[in-house]
């Protein structure tokens, strides 16, 4: 009986199991069709975003892609037009130096010709114009310098005037360093008065130079030691003038100007130009015994302004 009667639950059982698995079975597919649709959803939603990112991105490039390609265009005709315009301006300053070079090789061509004739005159004609070329071919400073002066140039064209003042104007400058070299060795064995001598000989040929500034510092120079102070004076103040270098010489010259003023006992005046020295020169190598200088001449001043008011008591 027992068994029978639990054969007949388990029947029972069985039944209500096969009866109810349909509807689950059922239950589960609807669950994953609807889980698969959500799933679906949400893939198209970020397949519709990535495209939305996609088209911005897209439109931001196209944006930055335009506005470098306007720029550059806009840099292009800049550059064209500038190289366009100095060019033209190049251009145009060319042919008018062309046109002025054209204008200045007639006029030459026309002067050389006209000189031509008149060489052939003067070598044919004139021993005196043929003897000063001559001279001023051979480097004879002298003789040329000779001729020079007694040659009428009024004779001559403008071109043939200043061929041979230049030529001349070269000899004399070469004259004129020769005696100023030859006046250094004299003043470097410190032969003074001689060395002065062939200064002024070479002054005396020309006055135009390179050298011109150094000769009158060694000038200068010179009659300071041969303790001529009103002279080295002089000279001092001629090279102060005409030297436009801020350099040793020019230091040195200011602060022995200054000097030489106190050895001719002009002691106001060296006040002065210590004064204005060390105003225009702040920067002089001897900056600070001029400035020493300068308080022994106030404090000398002071002294005499004192004995004078002293004797005027």
């Amino acid at each position: 009986m027992t068994e029978d009667k639990q054969e007949k639950q388990e029947k029972e059982l069985r039944g209500s199991n096969e009866t109810r698995k349909p509807d689950d079975q059922l239950s589960d597919i609807k669950e994953v069709r609807r889980l698969m649709q959500h799933t679906i959803n949400t893939l198209n939603k970020l397949d519709a975003g990535m495209a939305d990112i996609n088209r911005r991105v897209n439109r931001r490039d196209h944006g930055e892609n335009t506005r470098f390609f306007a720029t550059f265009i806009v840099l292009t005709v800049v550059i064209i037009l500038a190289f366009f315009f100095y060019f033209r301006s190049a251009t145009a300053n060319y042919s008018d130096r062309y046109a002025v070079l054209e204008q200045h090789k007639n006029y030459l061509q026309k002067e050389v010709a006209d000189l031509k004739e008149k060489i052939s005159a003067i070598e044919n004609g004139d021993i005196k114009a043929y003897n000063l070329y001559l001279a001023l071919k051979e480097g004879d400073p002298d003789y040329a310098f000779k001729l020079y002066g007694e040659f009428n140039l009024s004779s001559l064209s403008r071109l043939e005037r200043t061929i041979i003042e230049n030529e001349t104007s070269l000899i004399k400058q070469k004259a004129a360093i020769k005696k100023y070299e030859e006046g250094d060795v004299l003043f470097k064995r410190k032969s003074y008065e001689a060395a002065v001598g062939k200064f002024k000989e070479s002054l005396d040929i020309s006055s135009t130079g390179d050298h011109v500034p150094t000769m009158f510092y060694l000038t200068s120079l010179a009659y300071y030691r041969m303790k001529d102070y009103n002279k080295a004076a002089i000279s001092f103040e001629r090279f102060l003038f005409i030297n436009t270098k801020k350099d040793f010489q020019k230091d040195r010259a200011e602060l022995l100007l200054g000097v030489c003023y106190e050895k001719m006992n002009q002691l106001e005046r060296a006040k002065n130009f210590y004064i204005q020295s060390m105003k225009e020169n702040r920067y002089n190598r001897y900056y600070p015994t001029i400035r020493d200088r300068l308080a022994n001449i106030e404090k000398k001043l002071a002294k005499q302004q004192q004995q004078k008011e002293y004797e005027e008591q």
